[in-house]
């Protein structure tokens, strides 16, 4: 679908294992992929601006994605329960990872980039049970309710730092949370944001 100078994939339909996407799109429409779960692989061409809500959500099987360094939009649940991805890089033009975008991931075991980054919404990578590094915590300042809770193997978060913003158990259950000292310089902090994190001195 064209709209302007956008060119927009709005619906996908297809048994092919592989997606690419033409050069000339802008936009993943909303829901465009969803819930396509025969899907391994996807290229996402240089241009793309914008990937929008529920757009890959439920690709079961999606295990390889590279997001274009022209993203500046990542819609809620976006990545929902793409269990099959492992790593996956923030683009610098990306200012909010929104809710949900990443949860239920339970394979991701790595984020990196995300130095564009202000927040990250509620929920936003919760029950990515195997995630051991998240750069684009080093960077944003506003942390979601919920946002890496049940996130099991997190061992090593950039507490020493300054955050506008932390909600409610944002890090509940992170049982491999095991700094000795904590130091926490926020605006606001959220009731029980340690919920469940054992390993942390009590």
């Amino acid at each position: 679908m064209t709209d302007g100078l956008s060119v927009v994939v709005s619906k996908y339909e297809s048994a092919n294992t592989k997606v690419i996407i033409p050069d000339g799109v802008t936009h993943i429409g909303v829901g465009a992929f969803l819930n396509c779960t025969h899907i391994k692989t996807v290229n996402l061409p240089e241009g793309i601006i914008s990937i929008g809500e529920e757009a890959f959500s439920g690709c079961t099987a999606l295990e390889e994605l590279l997001l274009p360094s022209t993203l500046k939009h990542i819609g809620p649940r976006a990545f929902r329960s793409c269990r099959g991805l492992k790593k996956i890089h923030i683009p610098r033009g990306v200012d909010v990872i929104p809710d949900q975008a990443f949860s239920l991931c339970t394979f991701l075991e790595e984020v990196t980039g995300g130095e564009g980054l202000y927040g990250i919404g509620e929920e936003a990578f919760a029950n990515c049970q195997s995630m051991k590094r998240c750069e684009p915590l080093e960077h944003a300042v506003d942390l979601g309710t919920h946002a890496f809770s049940w996130c099991n193997e997190l061992a090593q978060p950039p507490f020493n730092r300054h955050f506008v913003y932390i909600g409610d158990e944002c890090f509940r259950h992170c049982i491999s949370f095991h700094n000795t000292e904590v130091s926490l310089d926020a605006e606001y902090i959220g009731s029980n944001i340690f919920t469940g994190c054992t390993a942390l001195p009590q």
